[in-house]
C-alpha cells in the first residue's frame, strides 16, 4: 500500500508487515509516470518503474530497518494461499501478540508487566496459552494515546539536516525546558485567577464610573449660548471624501509590492473573455491592485513576502528553525540537483518557514508553506518545522496559523520518510487543539494531495483566497486516473465553500482584517490573550 489511504489507517500502536508487502508515499508506476514526465497516454518502461521501485526503499526489511513498522511477519516464498495454515496461525498470533504488548505497555504493576512483555518477546511462547484482558480503564486509554503520539512525533529524525549549532541546540532544550515550567506556573496558577480579579475590578470600575457620571451630569452641562463655534474649514474636513494623493497611487498602502510591479506591460485578466475584464497595467495591477483585477476580482498569484510584510505588525516576524534543511534521505538519483536548484531560486533551505509574529499587539506562530519551493511538497524538513511550530504554540499558548502559499502534496522522492509526515503534523495538531488552542489554515493559490487531507484538512477554522483552488487530486490525476473530465473551477475556492471544505473565502486585500477577526472571535480556550 502506498499514500495517504495506508497512512491513514495504520496511525496505530504496532505496525505489522507482510514480508512480500510494500509500503510506499506513491506506487512505482505512479513515480515513473512523474519522474519520466509522461504525457497522458504514454506508459513507463519496465526498466523506470524496477528503478523507481529500488529508489523509493518500499520492501518491509526498508521499512522496518527506518522505524516505520514493529516487525515483519514472514509469508511463503510464493505468497499465501488458503491452504497455508500454518502461516494463517502464525499471522493471529502475531495479531494476538501485538495486541497484549500494546495493553500491557500501558496497564498493571511495572514489575509483572515488564516480565510478561519479556516472555511475549519470545518467538516460541503460544500465545494462546496465555490470557491477557484487553479491557482497559480510561486512565490507561489516556496513557495510550500519549505513548502513540510520542511514537509518531520521534520518526524520521535523521532524514533531514539540522545545522543548528550543538550549543544552540543544548541552549534550545534548556529554555524549552525552563517555557514548560514557566508556562504551567504562568497559565495555570497565576493567569487563572488573575483574569477572575481583572474582571472582578473591571465591573467595580463600571459601577463606579456609572455612578460619578450621574453625580456630576447635572453640573457639567454646558448652556447651547457658551458653547463654541465650529470653524466652516473644520465642517468641510470631516464631512467632505479625503483627496487621491497621485504620490502613492501605484504602491497604495501595501508595505511589499510585488517584483513585477516593475514590468512596463498589459496583463489579461482570465476571465476577460465571459466577464468583460479590461486590460490591466502591470504596476498598477501588482501595487497598488495586489494582484487583484478591478472588474472581475480575480487575485492573480503573487509572492508569499507579499502575505508576510502586509499582514503582520511591521519588525514583529522572528523565523525559528531556519536552519532545518531538507535533504535526499534515499540518495534518489537526480534529486540531489533539483533541491541545490530549488535553494538557489527561493534562497530557502526548505519548502516551510516557522515564526513568530504579531497581528495588531497579538502573538502568533505561523508556519508557510512555499509554493515556490519544489512546489510546495512536504518533506521531513518541512514536517519536522511543522510539528515544532506546534508544540511551540502549544506551549506558548499561542494561536497557530497554517498559511499554505502552495502544496503539491508529499515529496515523492523521500518515499516513506515524506509519508509518515501526515500523521506525525495531524498528531501534533490534535495535541495542539486538545490542549485548547486555535488553529487556522488558509489557503492561497494551488493546494493538493495529502497535506490537505491530513494535517491542514483537520482544522476547524480553514479559508481561501479568491481564485485558489484546493482538493485530493489536480484535475490531469484525476483525468488519468478515472478517465473522466471535471468541471471548470471544480477545485474553485468557493466550490469548497458550498461543499463545507472551508468556512470561508477572502480578498486578499482584507486578508489582515479578516484574520484579526478570526483571532477575536473564533475558539480556543486555553490562548493567552482569552
Amino acid at each position: 500500500g502506498g499514500s495517504g489511504g495506508a497512512e491513514a489507517i495504520s496511525l496505530a500502536d504496532r505496525r505489522l508487515m507482510l514480508s512480500h508487502g510494500y509500503y510506499s508515499v506513491i506506487s512505482p508506476e505512479g513515480a515513473a509516470a512523474i519522474e519520466g514526465r509522461l504525457k497522458p497516454g504514454q506508459r513507463a518502461t519496465p526498466e523506470l518503474i524496477e528503478r523507481c521501485a529500488t529508489q523509493l526503499h518500499i520492501t518491509a526489511e526498508d521499512n522496518l530497518r527506518f522505524g516505520y513498522i514493529d516487525k515483519i511477519i514472514q509469508e511463503p516464498s510464493l505468497g499465501a494461499r488458503p491452504y497455508h495454515y500454518d502461516f494463517f496461525r502464525s499471522l493471529r498470533q502475531e495479531i494476538i501478540r501485538a495486541t497484549d504488548e500494546a495493553v500491557l505497555s500501558v496497564r498493571g504493576m511495572g514489575l509483572f508487566r515488564g516480565m510478561l512483555l519479556r516472555r511475549l518477546s519470545r518467538d516460541d511462547i503460544n500465545v494462546d496459552e496465555m490470557y491477557i484482558r484487553w479491557h482497559m480503564s480510561q486512565s490507561a486509554r489516556e496513557r495510550l494515546v500519549l505513548r502513540r503520539q510520542k511514537k509518531f512525533l520521534r520518526l524520521s529524525k535523521g532524514a533531514y539536516i539540522d545545522r543548528r549549532p550543538f550549543l544552540n541546540k543544548m541552549r534550545n532544550s534548556v529554555r524549552e525546558s525552563w517555557g514548560n515550567i514557566s508556562a504551567r506556573v504562568k497559565y495555570a496558577l497565576i493567569t487563572k485567577h488573575q483574569r477572575k480579579l481583572s474582571y472582578v475590578m473591571d465591573e467595580m470600575t463600571s459601577e463606579l464610573h456609572l455612578l460619578k457620571r450621574r453625580l456630576t451630569s447635572p453640573f457639567c452641562r454646558i448652556p447651547r449660548s457658551q458653547r463654541p463655534a465650529i470653524e466652516p474649514e473644520t465642517v468641510r474636513k470631516l464631512t467632505t471624501l479625503s483627496d487621491w494623493d497621485e504620490t502613492e497611487s501605484r504602491k497604495g498602502k501595501w508595505a511589499y509590492v510585488s517584483p513585477r510591479a516593475k514590468e512596463d506591460r498589459a496583463i489579461t485578466c482570465p476571465n476577460a473573455a465571459t466577464h468583460g475584464c479590461l486590460d490591466l497595467w502591470a504596476p498598477d495591477l501588482f501595487g497598488e491592485f495586489a494582484g487583484v483585477c478591478t472588474w472581475c476580482g480575480h487575485h492573480f498569484p503573487m509572492e508569499y513576502q507579499w502575505f508576510v510584510k502586509n499582514v503582520f505588525d511591521e519588525d514583529s516576524v522572528r523565523e525559528f528553525n531556519g536552519e532545518v534543511e531538507a535533504t535526499n534521505p534515499l540518495n534518489f538519483e537526480g534529486f540531489d540537483v533539483r533541491l541545490a536548484e530549488a535553494r538557489e531560486r527561493t534562497k530557502l533551505k526548505s519548502g516551510c518557514i516557522t515564526f513568530e509574529a504579531k497581528l495588531d499587539g497579538t502573538k502568533m506562530i505561523v508556519a508557510l508553506f512555499v509554493g515556490t519551493f519544489r512546489g510546495g511538497s512536504v518533506g521531513s524538513a518541512e514536517g519536522t518545522k511543522f510539528v515544532e511550530a506546534a508544540e511551540l504554540a502549544m506551549k506558548k499558548r499561542y494561536p497557530l496559523l497554517a498559511y499554505v502559499h502552495g502544496t503539491a502534496g508529499i515529496r515523492i522522492q523521500e518515499g516513506t520518510h515524506g509519508v509518515i509526515q501526515m500523521p506525525r503534523c495531524t498528531v501534533a495538531v490534535r495535541r495542539y487543539i486538545n490542549a485548547g488552542g486555535l488553529y487556522t489554515v488558509l489557503y492561497d493559490t494551488n493546494s493538493y494531495a495529502g497535506p490537505v487531507a491530513s494535517f491542514l484538512g483537520c482544522s476547524p477554522y480553514q479559508y481561501a483566497m479568491r481564485s485558489s483552488n484546493l482538493g485530493f487530486a489536480g484535475r490531469g490525476v484525476i483525468k488519468e486516473t478515472t478517465g473522466m473530465d471535471i468541471e471548470p473551477h471544480y477545485h474553485g475556492a468557493y466550490k469548497a465553500l458550498a461543499r463545507g471544505h472551508i468556512q470561508g473565502v477572502w480578498d486578499r486585500r482584507e486578508a489582515r482584517a479578516n484574520l484579526k477577526q478570526v483571532l477575536l472571535t473564533m475558539g480556543g480556550r486555553n490562548l493567552y490573550y482569552r
